[in-house]
């Protein structure tokens, strides 16, 4: 992991974008693209220095999932010290919660499967959505350590475990041994959320963070842990939190892996966005709250969107990787993958678009854990969507054609419908979202 000297003091230094080899051009297309997709700030950090901010980077809002990452850091000290140990299990630690109670076998989940997601303890926790309650797993069902699955208990029993070997709360912790040594501007105790503990005894730990703030911990992290002559996080926590060791950064879907809450890999099942460099990783959070880490090219990127605002936009995954792109590619960085937005592509018009698809199945997400998806387009305008090797029937509906876009409307979801722009290139065909982004890559098929 590479370290370099520069890091703010009482404020941020800002360098000049040419005189460091950015595009001050490409820079403005990333400006305008990420304000009219809904981001409500970007900071751009290279060498230690920003080149590029945008939006209230000095207002705090709730950064959501990325408080496990935050958390991680405290972990990590606190297993240098002797506090806690990777295979502490929870019958180790005296971890239990409300009724219906752990099993023994829950029981002997450890340090290491809760940082990497992987405990096998399904309770129930407050304030879970029920979409998300709807997909946990039956309690039982799958052994410590042998099942990845996104799962907030793991993440706030870690907070109550954190708290009662430090004896100190998360916030005052973390204000003591991570904002205050590395020069937060911003960051306070008071500005930490304890969540309810009506279903599970432990609670959920929100943070509320300024980006210039998060684009600090992002540059502890880029230089191991270490911040001017003091070493913050040890450095062989950051290595193991965030690049691939055997068992607990395997690739957990596409493209994608998980470390010690800190997530490696960016990729779409549905689509190609953008190739990050190497060795590149990021704290996420509901609402597309991100912080990237590229060391290979000493550069920090956060990314928010102000979940406390009236009428926040969702900027979805497409949107983030096009953002993405168009920063690294202001950057000069090579190896991010080609232009795929609608703009570089030749658009079909709409007989183009009936000549082409009418009869046949377009195929897609072939590497999704559900795929490959196979939407049939019949002659007749009837339309149907299977998933998986099975072809298990999911959808039906009706699609048409006309002014350069190819539409679809399934019947459970009537009235509602979309349509994207579109371009074919021989069996290929891409399909455009909302601003200029690519949404949907697949191949036309007879099947």
């Amino acid at each position: 992991m590479q370290s370099q000297a520069m890091v703010p003091r009482d404020t941020w230094e800002h360098a000049d974008p040419v005189a460091a080899g950015w595009s001050v051009a490409a820079l403005a297309k990333a400006r305008a693209y990420s304000l009219t997709a809904g981001s409500t700030a970007v900071m751009i950090v290279h060498h230690g220095r920003v080149i590029a901010e945008w939006g209230d980077t000095a207002g705090k809002s709730d950064v959501a999932s990325i408080r496990k990452s935050l958390l991680s850091a405290l972990i990590g000290m606190a297993i240098d010290e002797g506090r806690l140990k990777l295979s502490d299990t929870l019958a180790d630690l005296g971890v239990d919660d409300k009724e219906p109670s752990l099993s023994q076998d829950e029981k002997r989940a450890t340090i290491e499967d809760l940082m990497t997601s992987r405990s096998g303890v399904y309770h129930a926790t407050d304030l879970e959505p029920p979409t998300v309650a709807a997909q946990r797993p039956p309690r039982g069902a799958h052994a410590p350590g042998s099942f990845w699955y996104y799962n907030n208990w793991d993440f706030n029993a870690l907070g109550t475990i954190f708290e009662n070997v430090s004896g100190e709360g998360i916030y005052t912790a973390f204000e003591r041994r991570v904002a205050d040594p590395i020069g937060m501007q911003d960051f306070a105790p008071d500005d930490g959320n304890y969540g309810q503990s009506n279903i599970s005894i432990h609670r959920s730990y929100g943070f509320r963070m300024s980006p210039r703030d998060l684009a600090r911990f992002g540059l502890l992290y880029l230089h191991g842990g270490k911040w001017q002559q003091a070493q913050i996080v040890p450095t062989g926590w950051v290595t193991d939190s965030v690049t691939a060791r055997a068992h607990p950064h395997n690739e957990i879907f596409a493209g994608r892996g998980y470390g010690f809450m800190w997530w490696t890999g960016f990729a779409s099942d549905w689509a190609p966005l953008v190739t990050l460099p190497q060795q590149t990783f990021y704290a996420l959070g509901f609402g597309s709250q991100y912080l990237f880490v590229i060391p290979e090219h000493d550069l920090v990127i956060v990314h928010t969107v102000d979940l406390e605002r009236k009428g926040w936009q969702w900027v979805s995954d497409f949107q983030i990787g096009r953002l993405m792109w168009l920063i690294l590619s202001a950057a000069g960085i090579e190896g991010i993958g080609p232009d795929t937005s609608a703009a570089a592509a030749a658009l079909a018009s709409g007989d183009a678009i009936r000549k082409a698809v009418g009869g046949r199945t377009l195929r897609y997400a072939d590497a999704a854990p559900d795929g490959p998806y196979r939407m049939r387009l019949d002659v007749d305008g009837r339309a149907s969507l299977c998933k998986g090797v099975e072809q298990r029937l999911v959808f039906s509906g009706r699609w048409w054609a006309g002014d350069g876009r190819l539409c679809r409307a399934w019947d459970k979801f009537m009235p509602k419908f979309d349509c994207w722009p579109v371009s074919i290139d021989g069996a290929v065909i891409s399909l455009y979202g909302d601003h200029d982004t690519m949404y949907l890559r697949g191949v036309l098929t007879s099947e």
